[in-house]
């Protein structure tokens, strides 16, 4: 090309960052006499696309001139690769500087509420919404409900979702999800018939939701007949995440065989979700055959992942085979697997506090944290509360124990969480992991004995722990 000007270098840019040719798109982009605003942009989305979100911080830093959608591109950038702070301060930033967030800058930040569960930061969005009148777009208001579903405010979700016309499927389909992880069966399946009622053709993720409302309820029966009805209804053909939820409806249902049997006739070849699914039952019911089954499918399909060994051990453990739990311990260590530690958080005066299982000296108020514990413990025992040692994984004594279960990630963040929020608030904790069954039963004893309502998200679902019950119906 015998004159390249402005516009010529930028779509070729472009071009490169289209293609996937990051690499290449650098090596232009520092060639170029100058930086346009919008080649500027194009390269930090084009890095974050790739992961790279040193060098699209780094353009960031650099730009004297920056507009919606640099802030844009720089927040997409640290929602994608999971700098998920950095994307919440980086939004807060640009609102106090005066910049208008634009539709992609709102979906993301509400993405990132809705991964942390910070209800506080959630707010703040929202608010930006109704100032910017974005609180008419379908796909700025659907991540708007997910959001208030994943930090737990049910009721405002249900509010937002009750106001908005016309509904398309994927509110439908998060409000019928929430209802299924915050154990509310019925009004999930009502809603259900609602869509139906309403014209709306349900689709293969609906019957994921419906049938995740079955399973977590012990609606057997029902989510048979949604799962057969899916081809008569809506001409869908079950896919591996409705079989995985079939195989977890059964064996949560205690029908551990017959999940086994269903995964045996399945015509599509199950993968690591559908064994996976049946290692939890196993583990629910302390089925070590059928989970020993279930661990050798899973080392095959992904045999990095430490996960299912870790849950074949306190099924060893639980059933107090010692000697096999200290074997598979060992296999675990010998392959170098990967377990992800258990750890919790809680939202406190703008803040994030992050707790690890084991770890509680980690925190700089560690202090007043053990004190806390020292004294639930003393209430929990007051109140009859038995350490369930089949949670602790190494044969030691149960004093041992006892102390072991009391440090776990959701205990101090719950601790935590009765020292700071407010009485009149309800204490809202998230967990990377499954919740502890002893973490369970002690939460809910601890609600009653302090009369504070507790909701805790975890891996799968939220439990909302108030005056000694949850609202999981202990069938979790």
């Amino acid at each position: 090309m015998p004159e390249r000007n402005e516009v010529s270098w930028t779509a070729m840019l472009f071009g490169y960052i289209q293609a996937g040719r990051i690499e290449d798109a650098e090596e232009l982009f520092n060639a170029m006499p100058d930086h346009p605003l919008a080649a500027c942009n194009a390269m930090i989305v084009g890095f974050g696309q790739r992961g790279m979100v040193d060098a699209a911080k780094a353009v960031f830093n650099r730009m004297c001139e920056r507009d919606d959608g640099t802030w844009s591109a720089i927040i997409k950038a640290y929602e994608q690769n999971e700098f998920l702070m950095e994307a919440l301060s980086t939004f807060r930033e640009m609102l106090h500087i005066g910049i208008r967030p634009n539709y992609p800058s709102v979906i993301s930040v509400l993405t990132v509420c809705a991964a942390l569960a910070v209800l506080d930061y959630g707010r703040e969005v929202h608010g930006a919404m109704l100032r910017c009148s974005f609180d008419m777009d379908i796909f700025a208001v659907s991540a708007l409900i997910t959001m208030y579903i994943k930090c737990g405010n049910l009721d405002k979700a249900k509010r937002v979702f009750d106001m908005f016309e016309p509904k398309d499927v994927v509110m439908w389909n998060s409000m019928i999800t929430g209802y299924a992880q915050h154990g509310s069966g019925e009004e999930a399946l009502r809603i259900f018939d609602d869509m139906r009622l309403a014209g709306m053709v349900p689709d293969g993720i609906t019957y994921i939701g419906a049938l995740t409302v079955c399973s977590y309820t012990g609606k057997v029966k029902e989510g048979r007949d949604i799962f057969n009805s899916m081809g008569t209804n809506s001409g869908i053909k079950p896919g591996l995440e409705h079989y995985a939820c079939m195989v977890d409806l059964l064996g949560r249902a205690g029908l551990v065989e017959e999940a086994l049997d269903w995964i045996k006739t399945m015509p599509v070849k199950p993968d690591a979700v559908i064994w996976g699914a049946l290692m939890g039952a196993c583990r629910m019911h302390k089925n070590a055959e059928i989970a020993e089954i279930s661990a050798k499918k899973l080392l095959e399909l992904e045999p990095g992942n430490a996960g299912p060994y870790v849950l074949l051990s306190h099924i060893y453990t639980s059933s107090g085979r010692w000697e096999d739990a200290s074997k598979m311990r060992k296999f675990i260590s010998s392959r170098h697997l990967n377990k992800s530690p258990g750890c919790s958080w809680i939202e406190y005066d703008k803040r994030v506090h992050l707790f690890t299982s084991g770890d509680v000296l980690a925190h700089p108020e560690h202090v007043i944290i053990l004190k806390m514990l020292e004294k639930l413990d003393g209430l929990l025992m007051e109140s009859g509360y038995s350490a369930d040692g089949s949670f602790v994984l190494h044969d030691i004594d149960d004093e041992q124990k006892t102390h072991s279960l009391r440090y776990h990630s959701e205990r101090q963040a719950v601790a935590y969480g009765l020292l700071k929020i407010p009485e009149e608030l309800p204490i809202r904790v998230m967990k990377n992991l499954r919740v502890c069954g002893d973490c369970h039963s002690a939460i809910k004893l601890i609600a009653k004995i302090t009369s504070r309502e507790i909701i805790l998200r975890d891996a799968n679902r939220f439990h909302r722990f108030k005056d000694g019950f949850c609202s999981c119906r202990d069938y979790w």
